[in-house]
Order: C-alpha cells, then structure tokens, then sequence
C-alpha cells in the first residue's frame, strides 16, 4: 500500500525542514521526504494540519508504578521519598499493575512517545500487550545474586547500593555474552559516590536498617565510573540513567567508552538531587532525556523535559539541538535500527501562524502518535 502524507511543517529525522511537505510510505516505511507532491498513485492520501515530527522516544520509565500519586512537596529529600518508593511497592497486586499500564500508555501517546524504555519491577510491563505503544523492557534485577538463566534479557541493575558488586559484575558479562544493553541508576544522588567510596552514606544508615539488610560487600573505589570499571560494566552496552553527581570527567569516561546516557532532569529536580550536565553532553551519539515515572514525575512528556532543558540552559542551546535527545539519539540508546524508515510519526495538530516547528514545540499542546506501519 502506498500512502502520501501532506503536512503544514514536516521536521525530518536529520532535523530538516520542510513548509507544505510530503512525505510517501511504502508498504508501512518511509520512502521518501518531497518538498513539493511526488507523483504516483497512492491508496491514501492524508492533509495534516500542524507539524509532523520523527516519533518521540521516552527511554526511560518505571510505567507499572503509573498509579503511583506522586507530589514533589511532600518529599524534603530523595531518601525521603525512597522510603516511600520502597513502602509503596510492597503494596501493589497484579490488576493494579495492569491498571497502571494502560494508564501509562494513553499518557505517552497522548504526549507523542512512540516508543518507551521500560524498568519492570514486578515482570508485568515485559508480557503486556500494549496497544500502539513499542515498549523495550528491562527487567530489574536487585539484590546480592544474578542467575542469567532467571531472566528474559534486556535486564536493568537497579543500583550500586540496591546490587552487589558481584551481580553487577555477571550483569555485565551477561549482556556482552548475550548482546543486549543494561541499564543502571548511576550517580542519581551524592549519597552514591560517597557508598562506593566506602565512606559513611544515607543509604547504610537510613535505607538498609529498614529493609533489614547490610552492604553485601566492601568493595571500594575512586568514583562511581572507577566502581563499575572494576566490575567490568563500563561497556558499550551500559545504559547509565541519570548521572547528575558524575563530574564531566566521569561523564567523558562513559562516553569514552560507548556508554550510552539517558538524564531525567524534572525527576532530578523533584527528589532533589541536582540537575544534570545536559550541556557538556550535547553532539554524544547515545544520550536521552527521558521522564522516569509517573513515581517521581507529574507527567510522561519528554517534551517537558526538553522545555525545562531550554529554559535552564537560558537560550545557550536550540531547541533544534535538543530535538535529537527526544527522537534519533534516544531511537539510538535503546537500539532501535528502523527508527528512521518505519511510518511513525509524532504529529502536533495547530491551525497557529507559528511558521517555527521548533518554536511549536515550546508550547506544550496535545500530540499524536500517527502509525502508518499497519502493512509491515
């Protein structure tokens, strides 16, 4: 089936524009970008008024904990809020999960989010038929531990202070072995450095008498790279989220060497832990904005997250720049290899004399998720 997509503004993956674009698809992927009508015979032909945008990508979610109310003042610190995180979870059954999975799902089509990295704390979201929504779910791992024949890669290490060393250390040859990417929580807090660098930390204090647990080992190091570099998880096929408290030294040795990087600023910024170092990131080929959840967030828009980004950031980066970090780089963290040619697009509907789809995307309208991809 051939398709011609007519568009007011079509902002193609390379960050092209187009004004009164075209795009074809050809048996659900995209055969080609026109500047005026190409010829042919096509099945459909669609006039869109708005902006037509690559799919948005959300890389990195916690959506089976999407029921969660969650209220950034009520929380003075991130410990705060872990133990909450922590008694909460204990709590929840299956319906609820699945409640919460629907829920996630109209929220991220209705913010324009195509596809979603997904940690699966309970082993739901990787099972869950998602309608429209292309979910790539990590199933966490935490504790002392790791059987590799237990879990269905793609596989997420929580943490340095929630896995031990040795469970990071078969995580890593794991996903090597058997080539897939890992995702981990890494420099989130402050906390963290000070853990693996076995000086005195909340989380010994504060977290583990709650759980009724100790450190599982003493390993100590010089930073939270050092940490993983010794336990051989400073590979290609790491995705480290978060990375507030690494300094760029750290973040230059992550990318260094093939790391890919996905940074929650609202998140960051609601547990009050900081802001990450978006700017010294800009130009890396595998590095994400992303929301976390709706446990320690108010919305799934990476959209959001970007506008805080250009916002911070005081006009010093375009918001075409940032662009990438929602669409291609973040299509590039979760491996996604027909990103570029499958018929997905994010579309923002717009009768508005903004002649800018950049500029659009400042403020903050209800997207779409259009799938033309029903013939593959």
């Amino acid at each position: 089936m051939r398709v011609l997509i007519k568009s007011s503004w079509i902002v193609k993956p390379d960050g092209e524009v187009l004004k009164e674009g075209w795009v074809v698809v050809e048996n659900g992927r995209i055969s080609g970008y026109y500047r005026r009508p190409p010829e042919g015979n096509f099945q459909v032909v669609e006039n869109l008024h708005g902006y037509l945008y690559p799919p948005f990508v959300n890389s990195h979610t916690h959506l089976e904990l999407s029921l969660l109310s969650f209220n950034p003042d009520c929380f003075n610190s991130f410990f705060d809020w872990l133990l909450w995180i922590i008694g909460k979870r204990e709590l929840f059954t299956e319906p609820e999960i699945l409640k919460a999975l629907e829920r996630a799902e109209r929220e991220l089509l209705s913010c324009g989010v195509a596809y979603a990295g997904d940690i699966s704390s309970f082993g739901v979201s990787p099972e869950f038929p998602f309608k429209r929504l292309r979910v790539t779910a990590f199933r966490e791992f935490i504790g002392k531990e790791f059987c590799p024949e237990e879990f269905t890669p793609p596989v997420s290490a929580h943490s340095v202070y929630s896995v031990s060393f040795e469970a990071l250390k078969s995580i890593a040859y794991d996903s090597l072995k058997r080539g897939y990417r890992f995702q981990l929580h890494l420099g989130e807090t402050e906390e963290e450095q000070k853990f693996v660098k076995c000086q005195k930390n909340l989380f010994e204090e504060r977290i583990y008498p709650v759980i009724g647990r100790k450190r599982y080992e003493r390993v100590c190091a010089e930073n939270l790279v050092d940490y993983i570099k010794k336990a051989g998880a400073l590979v290609s096929n790491l995705i480290a989220v978060h990375c507030t408290n690494l300094s760029e030294w750290e973040l230059d040795l992550l990318t260094s060497a093939g790391a890919a990087v996905v940074l929650c600023p609202r998140s960051n910024v609601h547990l009050k832990v900081g802001f990450p170092k978006v700017e010294h990131l800009l130009g890396y080929e595998k590095v994400a904005l992303a929301t976390d959840g709706l446990s320690s967030n108010v919305n799934l828009s990476v959209v959001e997250e970007l506008k805080t980004v250009y916002y911070s950031l005081q006009g010093r980066v375009s918001v075409r720049e940032l662009l990438p970090l929602i669409t291609t780089s973040a299509a590039r963290v979760l491996s996604i290899e027909d990103y570029e040619e499958r018929a997905l697009f994010t579309f923002l509907p717009s009768d508005s004399p903004i002649s800018d789809p950049y500029t659009a995307l400042l403020k903050g309208e209800e997207f779409k998720v259009l799938d033309y991809t029903g013939s593959l």
